[in-house]
């Protein structure tokens, strides 16, 4: 008799700057499963479905709605067609067991706190006012992310995809995996399990630590190095680029107007506006030039804490391109395969070669070659203006910024031509999708909850819980994987637990506020009075200082008011002969003897210096088919047995991406 498997939904909405898509995923109730014989199946997490058309998207970005007038229409204008989108797919009766994430990305990041928590806010009552979706708190489930975290969900996406998480083995010393590398238009992630034993033990606090659940209960555990650059994206490092151009053509003339720009095909030109002043960008097209020029934006020059060092000051993990294999996306994708059609495995002689053509190419000849179709059908005034740049900073970030060998300078090319299938030596490959399946961060969270839900029953006897732990330097709290379906409450709401806490907070500095109001009450009283009323006082304004010390705001607050009143202190001592009591202080010691009211400062210099402190300086700047996959690694990189080939995409371009 066959047992009836049950049917598990996940929603995952994407928040980007341009707009929300919900991804809607499906895996097999891993209770069902423990009895199956299959080996595989039983050594694997659970086995996450998409269907081909479970996905939508919405416009604009959430970020835009930042007013209050906007704010109160998110639901009708924004989340109300996905959320219908996904109530026609997933069935009525299972709404209660499936869990939605709206996770916002790059454009939420760059909104003030307040408008961050006001958008917040009213989506998760909205979803929750309108939906009977799996929601059991909103700090969890409803939030910003930062780079790092969607780096590692893009990297938790790409090894399941590629199978790297089937049959995991406890026993085994190592496990492959394979790097993440993805490249937007704000910024840039990668995320990577260092190959050698010595590099995992050398960088141990700087690797972040993610479990998975088998389905037979046993915990994976992988230590992962991720880093996100800021300002290290397409469209950010060509702001950055242009800004350097005018920069240094207005210390020869402060009222240049026409820049040169060797990035910029020969015969376009542009209208820039910086500073509120307007330029006419002209292009050189000269691919050597743009090649070296584009060089300094990576900011090598910036140390790190200790080597190896990346760029931008960023220190982590040797990466052994003979053995670790990478995958890139986005930008590493959308580049290489709409305008030179050199998408997939990467042939460093064939990319550069295209490059330097294109570069070098009449800015005519390029509106004449994409009107017959060359280019993916791509804007000439946007992504054709900017695709020799683009691709100049893709060779720079992977050949400089992360030091992956060029065949035929680094290492050796045996005589290879650009024309040439490498077979080896091939460490990376861009793509947007795997077997057919659209390859985004969203199914390494959904992955992440479904995993969740297994209890740890395994022979690992490992019951750590499931979720990202992140690096010792990184200070960041533990990200779980989701919580347990059965063990949720509709009282069960972090917000109602946050309340309370701000309710005992406010207790505590309205208390705090009060004592200082008293002690205020000294100044009508005699002088003589003052230091008696203040002793009186003491315990219990000490009291109120060693609470408040223990919620930041109050301890700022509570610190500067005590250097603002440290000169009273002293007078009123002075006055009265009683400096014994300040005997921590040297210089107060010299003076104890006086009793006369000194018109003196003794902060002169040093009192400032515990309560100004410079912040900390930021770490980051404020369709081929090759059905074979990777080859010549230490393990053959085969995709999976499935269907589609690891290229095929229905999506092949930005272009559809950014239409659909």
């Amino acid at each position: 008799m066959k047992t009836e498997v049950s049917t598990k939904y996940g929603i995952v909405i994407d928040s980007g700057s341009s707009g929300s898509r919900i991804q809607i995923y499906k895996w097999e109730d891993p209770a069902a499963l423990k009895a199956s014989q299959d080996s595989k199946l039983l050594k694997s997490p659970p086995k996450i479905v998409q269907e081909r058309d479970w996905t939508l998207k919405t416009t604009p970005g959430i970020s835009t709605f930042n007013t209050p007038a906007k704010v109160s229409k998110i639901w009708s204008d924004h989340y109300s067609k996905l959320i219908e989108f996904a109530q026609g797919i997933i069935p009525a009766s299972q709404h209660g067991d499936t869990p939605i994430f709206i996770l916002s990305t790059a454009g939420m990041r760059l909104l003030s706190p307040d408008k961050q928590t006001a958008i917040l806010k009213e989506t998760c009552a909205v979803i929750r006012q309108n939906t009977n979706f799996y929601l059991p708190n909103c700090g969890d489930y409803i939030q910003i992310i930062d780079g790092k975290t969607e780096g590692m969900y893009g990297w938790l996406g790409l090894n399941y995809l590629m199978g790297q998480f089937d049959e995991y083995d406890l026993s085994a010393e190592k496990h492959e995996s394979i790097g993440f590398m993805d490249m937007g238009g704000a910024s840039s992630q990668i995320a990577f399990v260092p190959s050698s034993k010595e590099e995992l033990e050398k960088h141990n606090e700087d690797l972040s630590l993610v479990t998975l659940r088998n389905i037979n209960g046993d915990t994976q555990k992988w230590n992962v190095f991720v880093e996100t650059w800021l300002g290290f994206g397409a469209n950010e490092a060509r702001n950055r680029f242009l800004k350097s151009l005018i920069s240094l053509a207005s210390y020869e003339n402060d009222n240049a107007k026409d820049i040169n720009d060797p990035c910029l095909p020969k015969g376009a030109s542009f209208e820039y506006t910086y500073m509120d002043k307007k330029y006419n960008i002209k292009g050189l097209g000269n691919y050597e030039m743009c090649l070296k020029n584009t060089y300094p934006l990576l900011m090598k020059n910036i140390p790190c804490e200790s080597e190896p060092c990346l760029f931008n000051g960023v220190h982590g993990p040797k990466m052994n391109f003979d053995a670790d294999k990478f995958v890139g996306i986005s930008e590493y994708w959308y580049t290489a395969n709409d305008i030179f059609q050199s998408g997939g495995e990467y042939n460093y002689h064939k990319f550069n070669e295209k490059v330097k053509e294109y570069c070098e190419s009449d800015w005519s000849q390029i509106l004449e070659n994409s009107k017959e179709g060359k280019y993916s059908g791509l804007d000439p005034n946007t992504f054709l203006r900017d695709a020799c740049f683009k691709a100049n900073w893709v060779l720079n970030v992977l050949h400089e910024g992360f030091e992956l060998p060029r065949l035929g300078l680094e290492v050796p090319d045996n005589g290879a031509t650009p024309d040439d299938v490498l077979n080896e030596h091939v460490p990376f490959k861009s793509t947007d999708s795997v077997n057919g399946e659209e390859l985004s961060w969203t199914l390494g969270k959904i992955l992440l909850f479904a995993s969740s839900q297994i209890d740890a029953e395994g022979s690992s006897g490992d019951s750590l819980e499931v979720g990202i732990f992140p690096s010792e330097i990184s200070g960041k709290p533990f990200i779980p994987g989701g919580g347990s379906l059965k063990n949720y409450s509709s009282d069960d709401d972090s917000d109602n637990e946050g309340n309370s806490s701000s309710f005992g907070i406010l207790s505590v500095l309205l208390f705090f506020i009060l004592l200082l109001a008293l002690y205020q009450l000294r100044s009508i009283n005699w002088d003589k009075y003052n230091y008696k009323f203040k002793r009186l006082t003491a315990p219990v304004r000490n009291f109120a200082f060693a609470v408040g010390s223990r919620i930041p705001i109050v301890d700022k607050f509570a610190h500067k008011y005590e250097e603002i009143n440290l000169q009273n202190d002293v007078n009123i001592n002075l006055e009265e002969g009683l400096m014994s009591s300040l005997s921590t202080s040297p210089k107060l010691q010299q003076t104890s003897v006086l009793r006369t009211r000194l018109n003196i400062n003794l902060n002169d210099g040093d009192g400032d210096s515990e309560y100004l402190q410079l912040p900390p300086i930021p770490r980051s700047f404020s369709s081929l088919n090759t059905p074979n996959g990777f080859t010549n690694f230490n393990k053959p990189f085969v995709v999976p047995k499935r269907n589609a080939s690891f290229y095929h995409s229905e999506n092949t371009s930005r272009e559809s991406f950014r239409k659909s």
